[in-house]
């Protein structure tokens, strides 16, 4: 599975909750339609800035939450999900699929079509990174993956016919900081760097 595809989903739930009204101390724009920086604000802050790096604090400053975090068109992604990769041998099947007629809301004549989907209790590997995360954001990193733990999250398509399930199972997180940064790049995680506000 892309990690790219993970990441999006989890962006996109992610902006859904905070839009909700989950936590007023964090903002989700709609990067799509709407994004927490327009043009006209970006002028504007540009004008306002005394030098490169005051223009760069401004942007950061003014971006939303989920920005901040998943990245935009501004800022680099704090967050990097690698491929999941299947752990060991993993099965699919087919299932057949039709196209439904809008007016008539029956079969489009000529519109079947086969879908293929991985076996349930397949196992994929998972790998996500987060550099530089403000304190502040760590409740959402929480979030992500108490959501994913508990198996909330549904990926790729038809998941409203009861695909995409996925759970995340024995996991581990790790806390990396500037006074074990240098034994974690010399000899990898070790158990007393593991996270235990997970």
């Amino acid at each position: 599975m892309p990690g790219s595809s993970l990441k999006g989903v989890l962006r996109s739930y992610i902006e859904r909750i905070l839009n909700s009204g989950y936590d007023e101390r964090f903002s989700s724009c709609f990067i799509v339609n709407e994004e927490c920086l327009s043009d006209k604000k970006l002028e504007a802050l540009k004008k306002d800035s005394k030098n490169e790096k005051d223009f760069a604090e401004k942007i950061y400053d003014n971006m939303c939450t989920v920005c901040k975090i998943f990245g935009s068109k501004y800022f680099a992604s704090k967050i990097h999900i690698s491929d999941a990769v299947p752990i060991e041998k993993i099965y699919t099947g087919k299932r057949d699929g039709v196209a439904i007629d809008r007016d008539t809301l029956t079969a489009a004549d000529g519109k079947k079509y086969d879908f293929e989907y991985v076996s349930p209790g397949s196992k994929f590997n998972f790998y996500m990174t987060i550099d530089n995360l403000e304190e502040a954001y760590e409740d959402i990193l929480k979030l992500i993956i108490n959501l994913l733990a508990k198996g909330e999250i549904k990926i790729g398509g038809k998941t409203s016919a009861g695909l995409g399930d996925v759970q995340l199972k024995d996991y581990k997180v790790y806390k990396i900081t500037d006074k074990n940064l240098k034994k974690y790049l010399l000899n990898g995680p070790s158990e007393e760097m593991r996270w235990q506000n997970v």
